[in-house]
């Protein structure tokens, strides 16, 4: 069984078996709150799954891209669950999610706050599945994208309104069936956090 987590948007945790199919499932949409979901949200997935800590063979993460803190609540719990199981941890790029099956070229595209859009492009892979990384996540100007755009560049424009950590373990368990190479498990984010140590 597969425990996937993510909160680049909410906070979202789901149990899959070995290919990827959802049996259990729990969100937040708050977003001021991660810390305090993750855990009963990891507890009622688990519990609605029938299955204990000791089922779960690997975890998947969303590595975002998202916000500081929020982003690092999920991924700590995710590395802590599979530190204490002794299991392997695959990371995902969150936008993905939203790029499996496409038949057409997809900029997805997140708030990064501070005025900035986090975008990603993709392209349809030959095979069905999730899709080709065409342009590596940047940051855009929210002035540069109206968010009820359809079309940019000749690519559809998808909004990200939330992620499924279901099919962020689909597309762990696809691209590893492909040969592809995961992620490395660090958070994605495209600039320098608000606070800084002093040097």
């Amino acid at each position: 069984m597969i425990l996937a987590i993510d909160s680049s948007v909410g906070t979202a945790v789901a149990v899959t078996d070995a290919t990827g199919v959802e049996r259990a499932a729990g969100s937040s949409a708050d977003r001021r709150s991660h810390a305090e979901s993750i855990g009963p949200l990891i507890a009622h997935a688990l519990a609605e799954a029938h299955i204990t800590a000791a089922d779960v063979t690997a975890v998947v993460m969303g590595v975002g891209p998202g916000p500081f803190t929020g982003l690092r609540v999920g991924m700590a719990a995710a590395e802590a669950f599979a530190w204490g199981r002794e299991i392997p941890v695959w990371a995902v790029r969150s936008h993905d999610t939203l790029c499996v099956d496409i038949d057409s070229d997809t900029l997805v595209v997140s708030d990064a706050r501070r005025g900035e859009w986090a975008c990603t492009r993709y392209t349809p892979h030959p095979e069905g599945g999730p899709a080709l990384v065409s342009s590596e996540t940047f940051l855009m100007p929210r002035a540069e994208l109206a968010p009820d755009t359809t079309e940019r560049d000749g690519a559809r424009v998808v909004f990200v309104e939330e992620v499924s950590p279901a099919v962020l373990a689909t597309v762990a368990v696809s691209r590893q069936a492909r040969g592809e190479t995961l992620l490395d498990p660090r958070p994605l984010y495209l600039r320098q956090p608000d606070v800084t140590m002093p040097q």
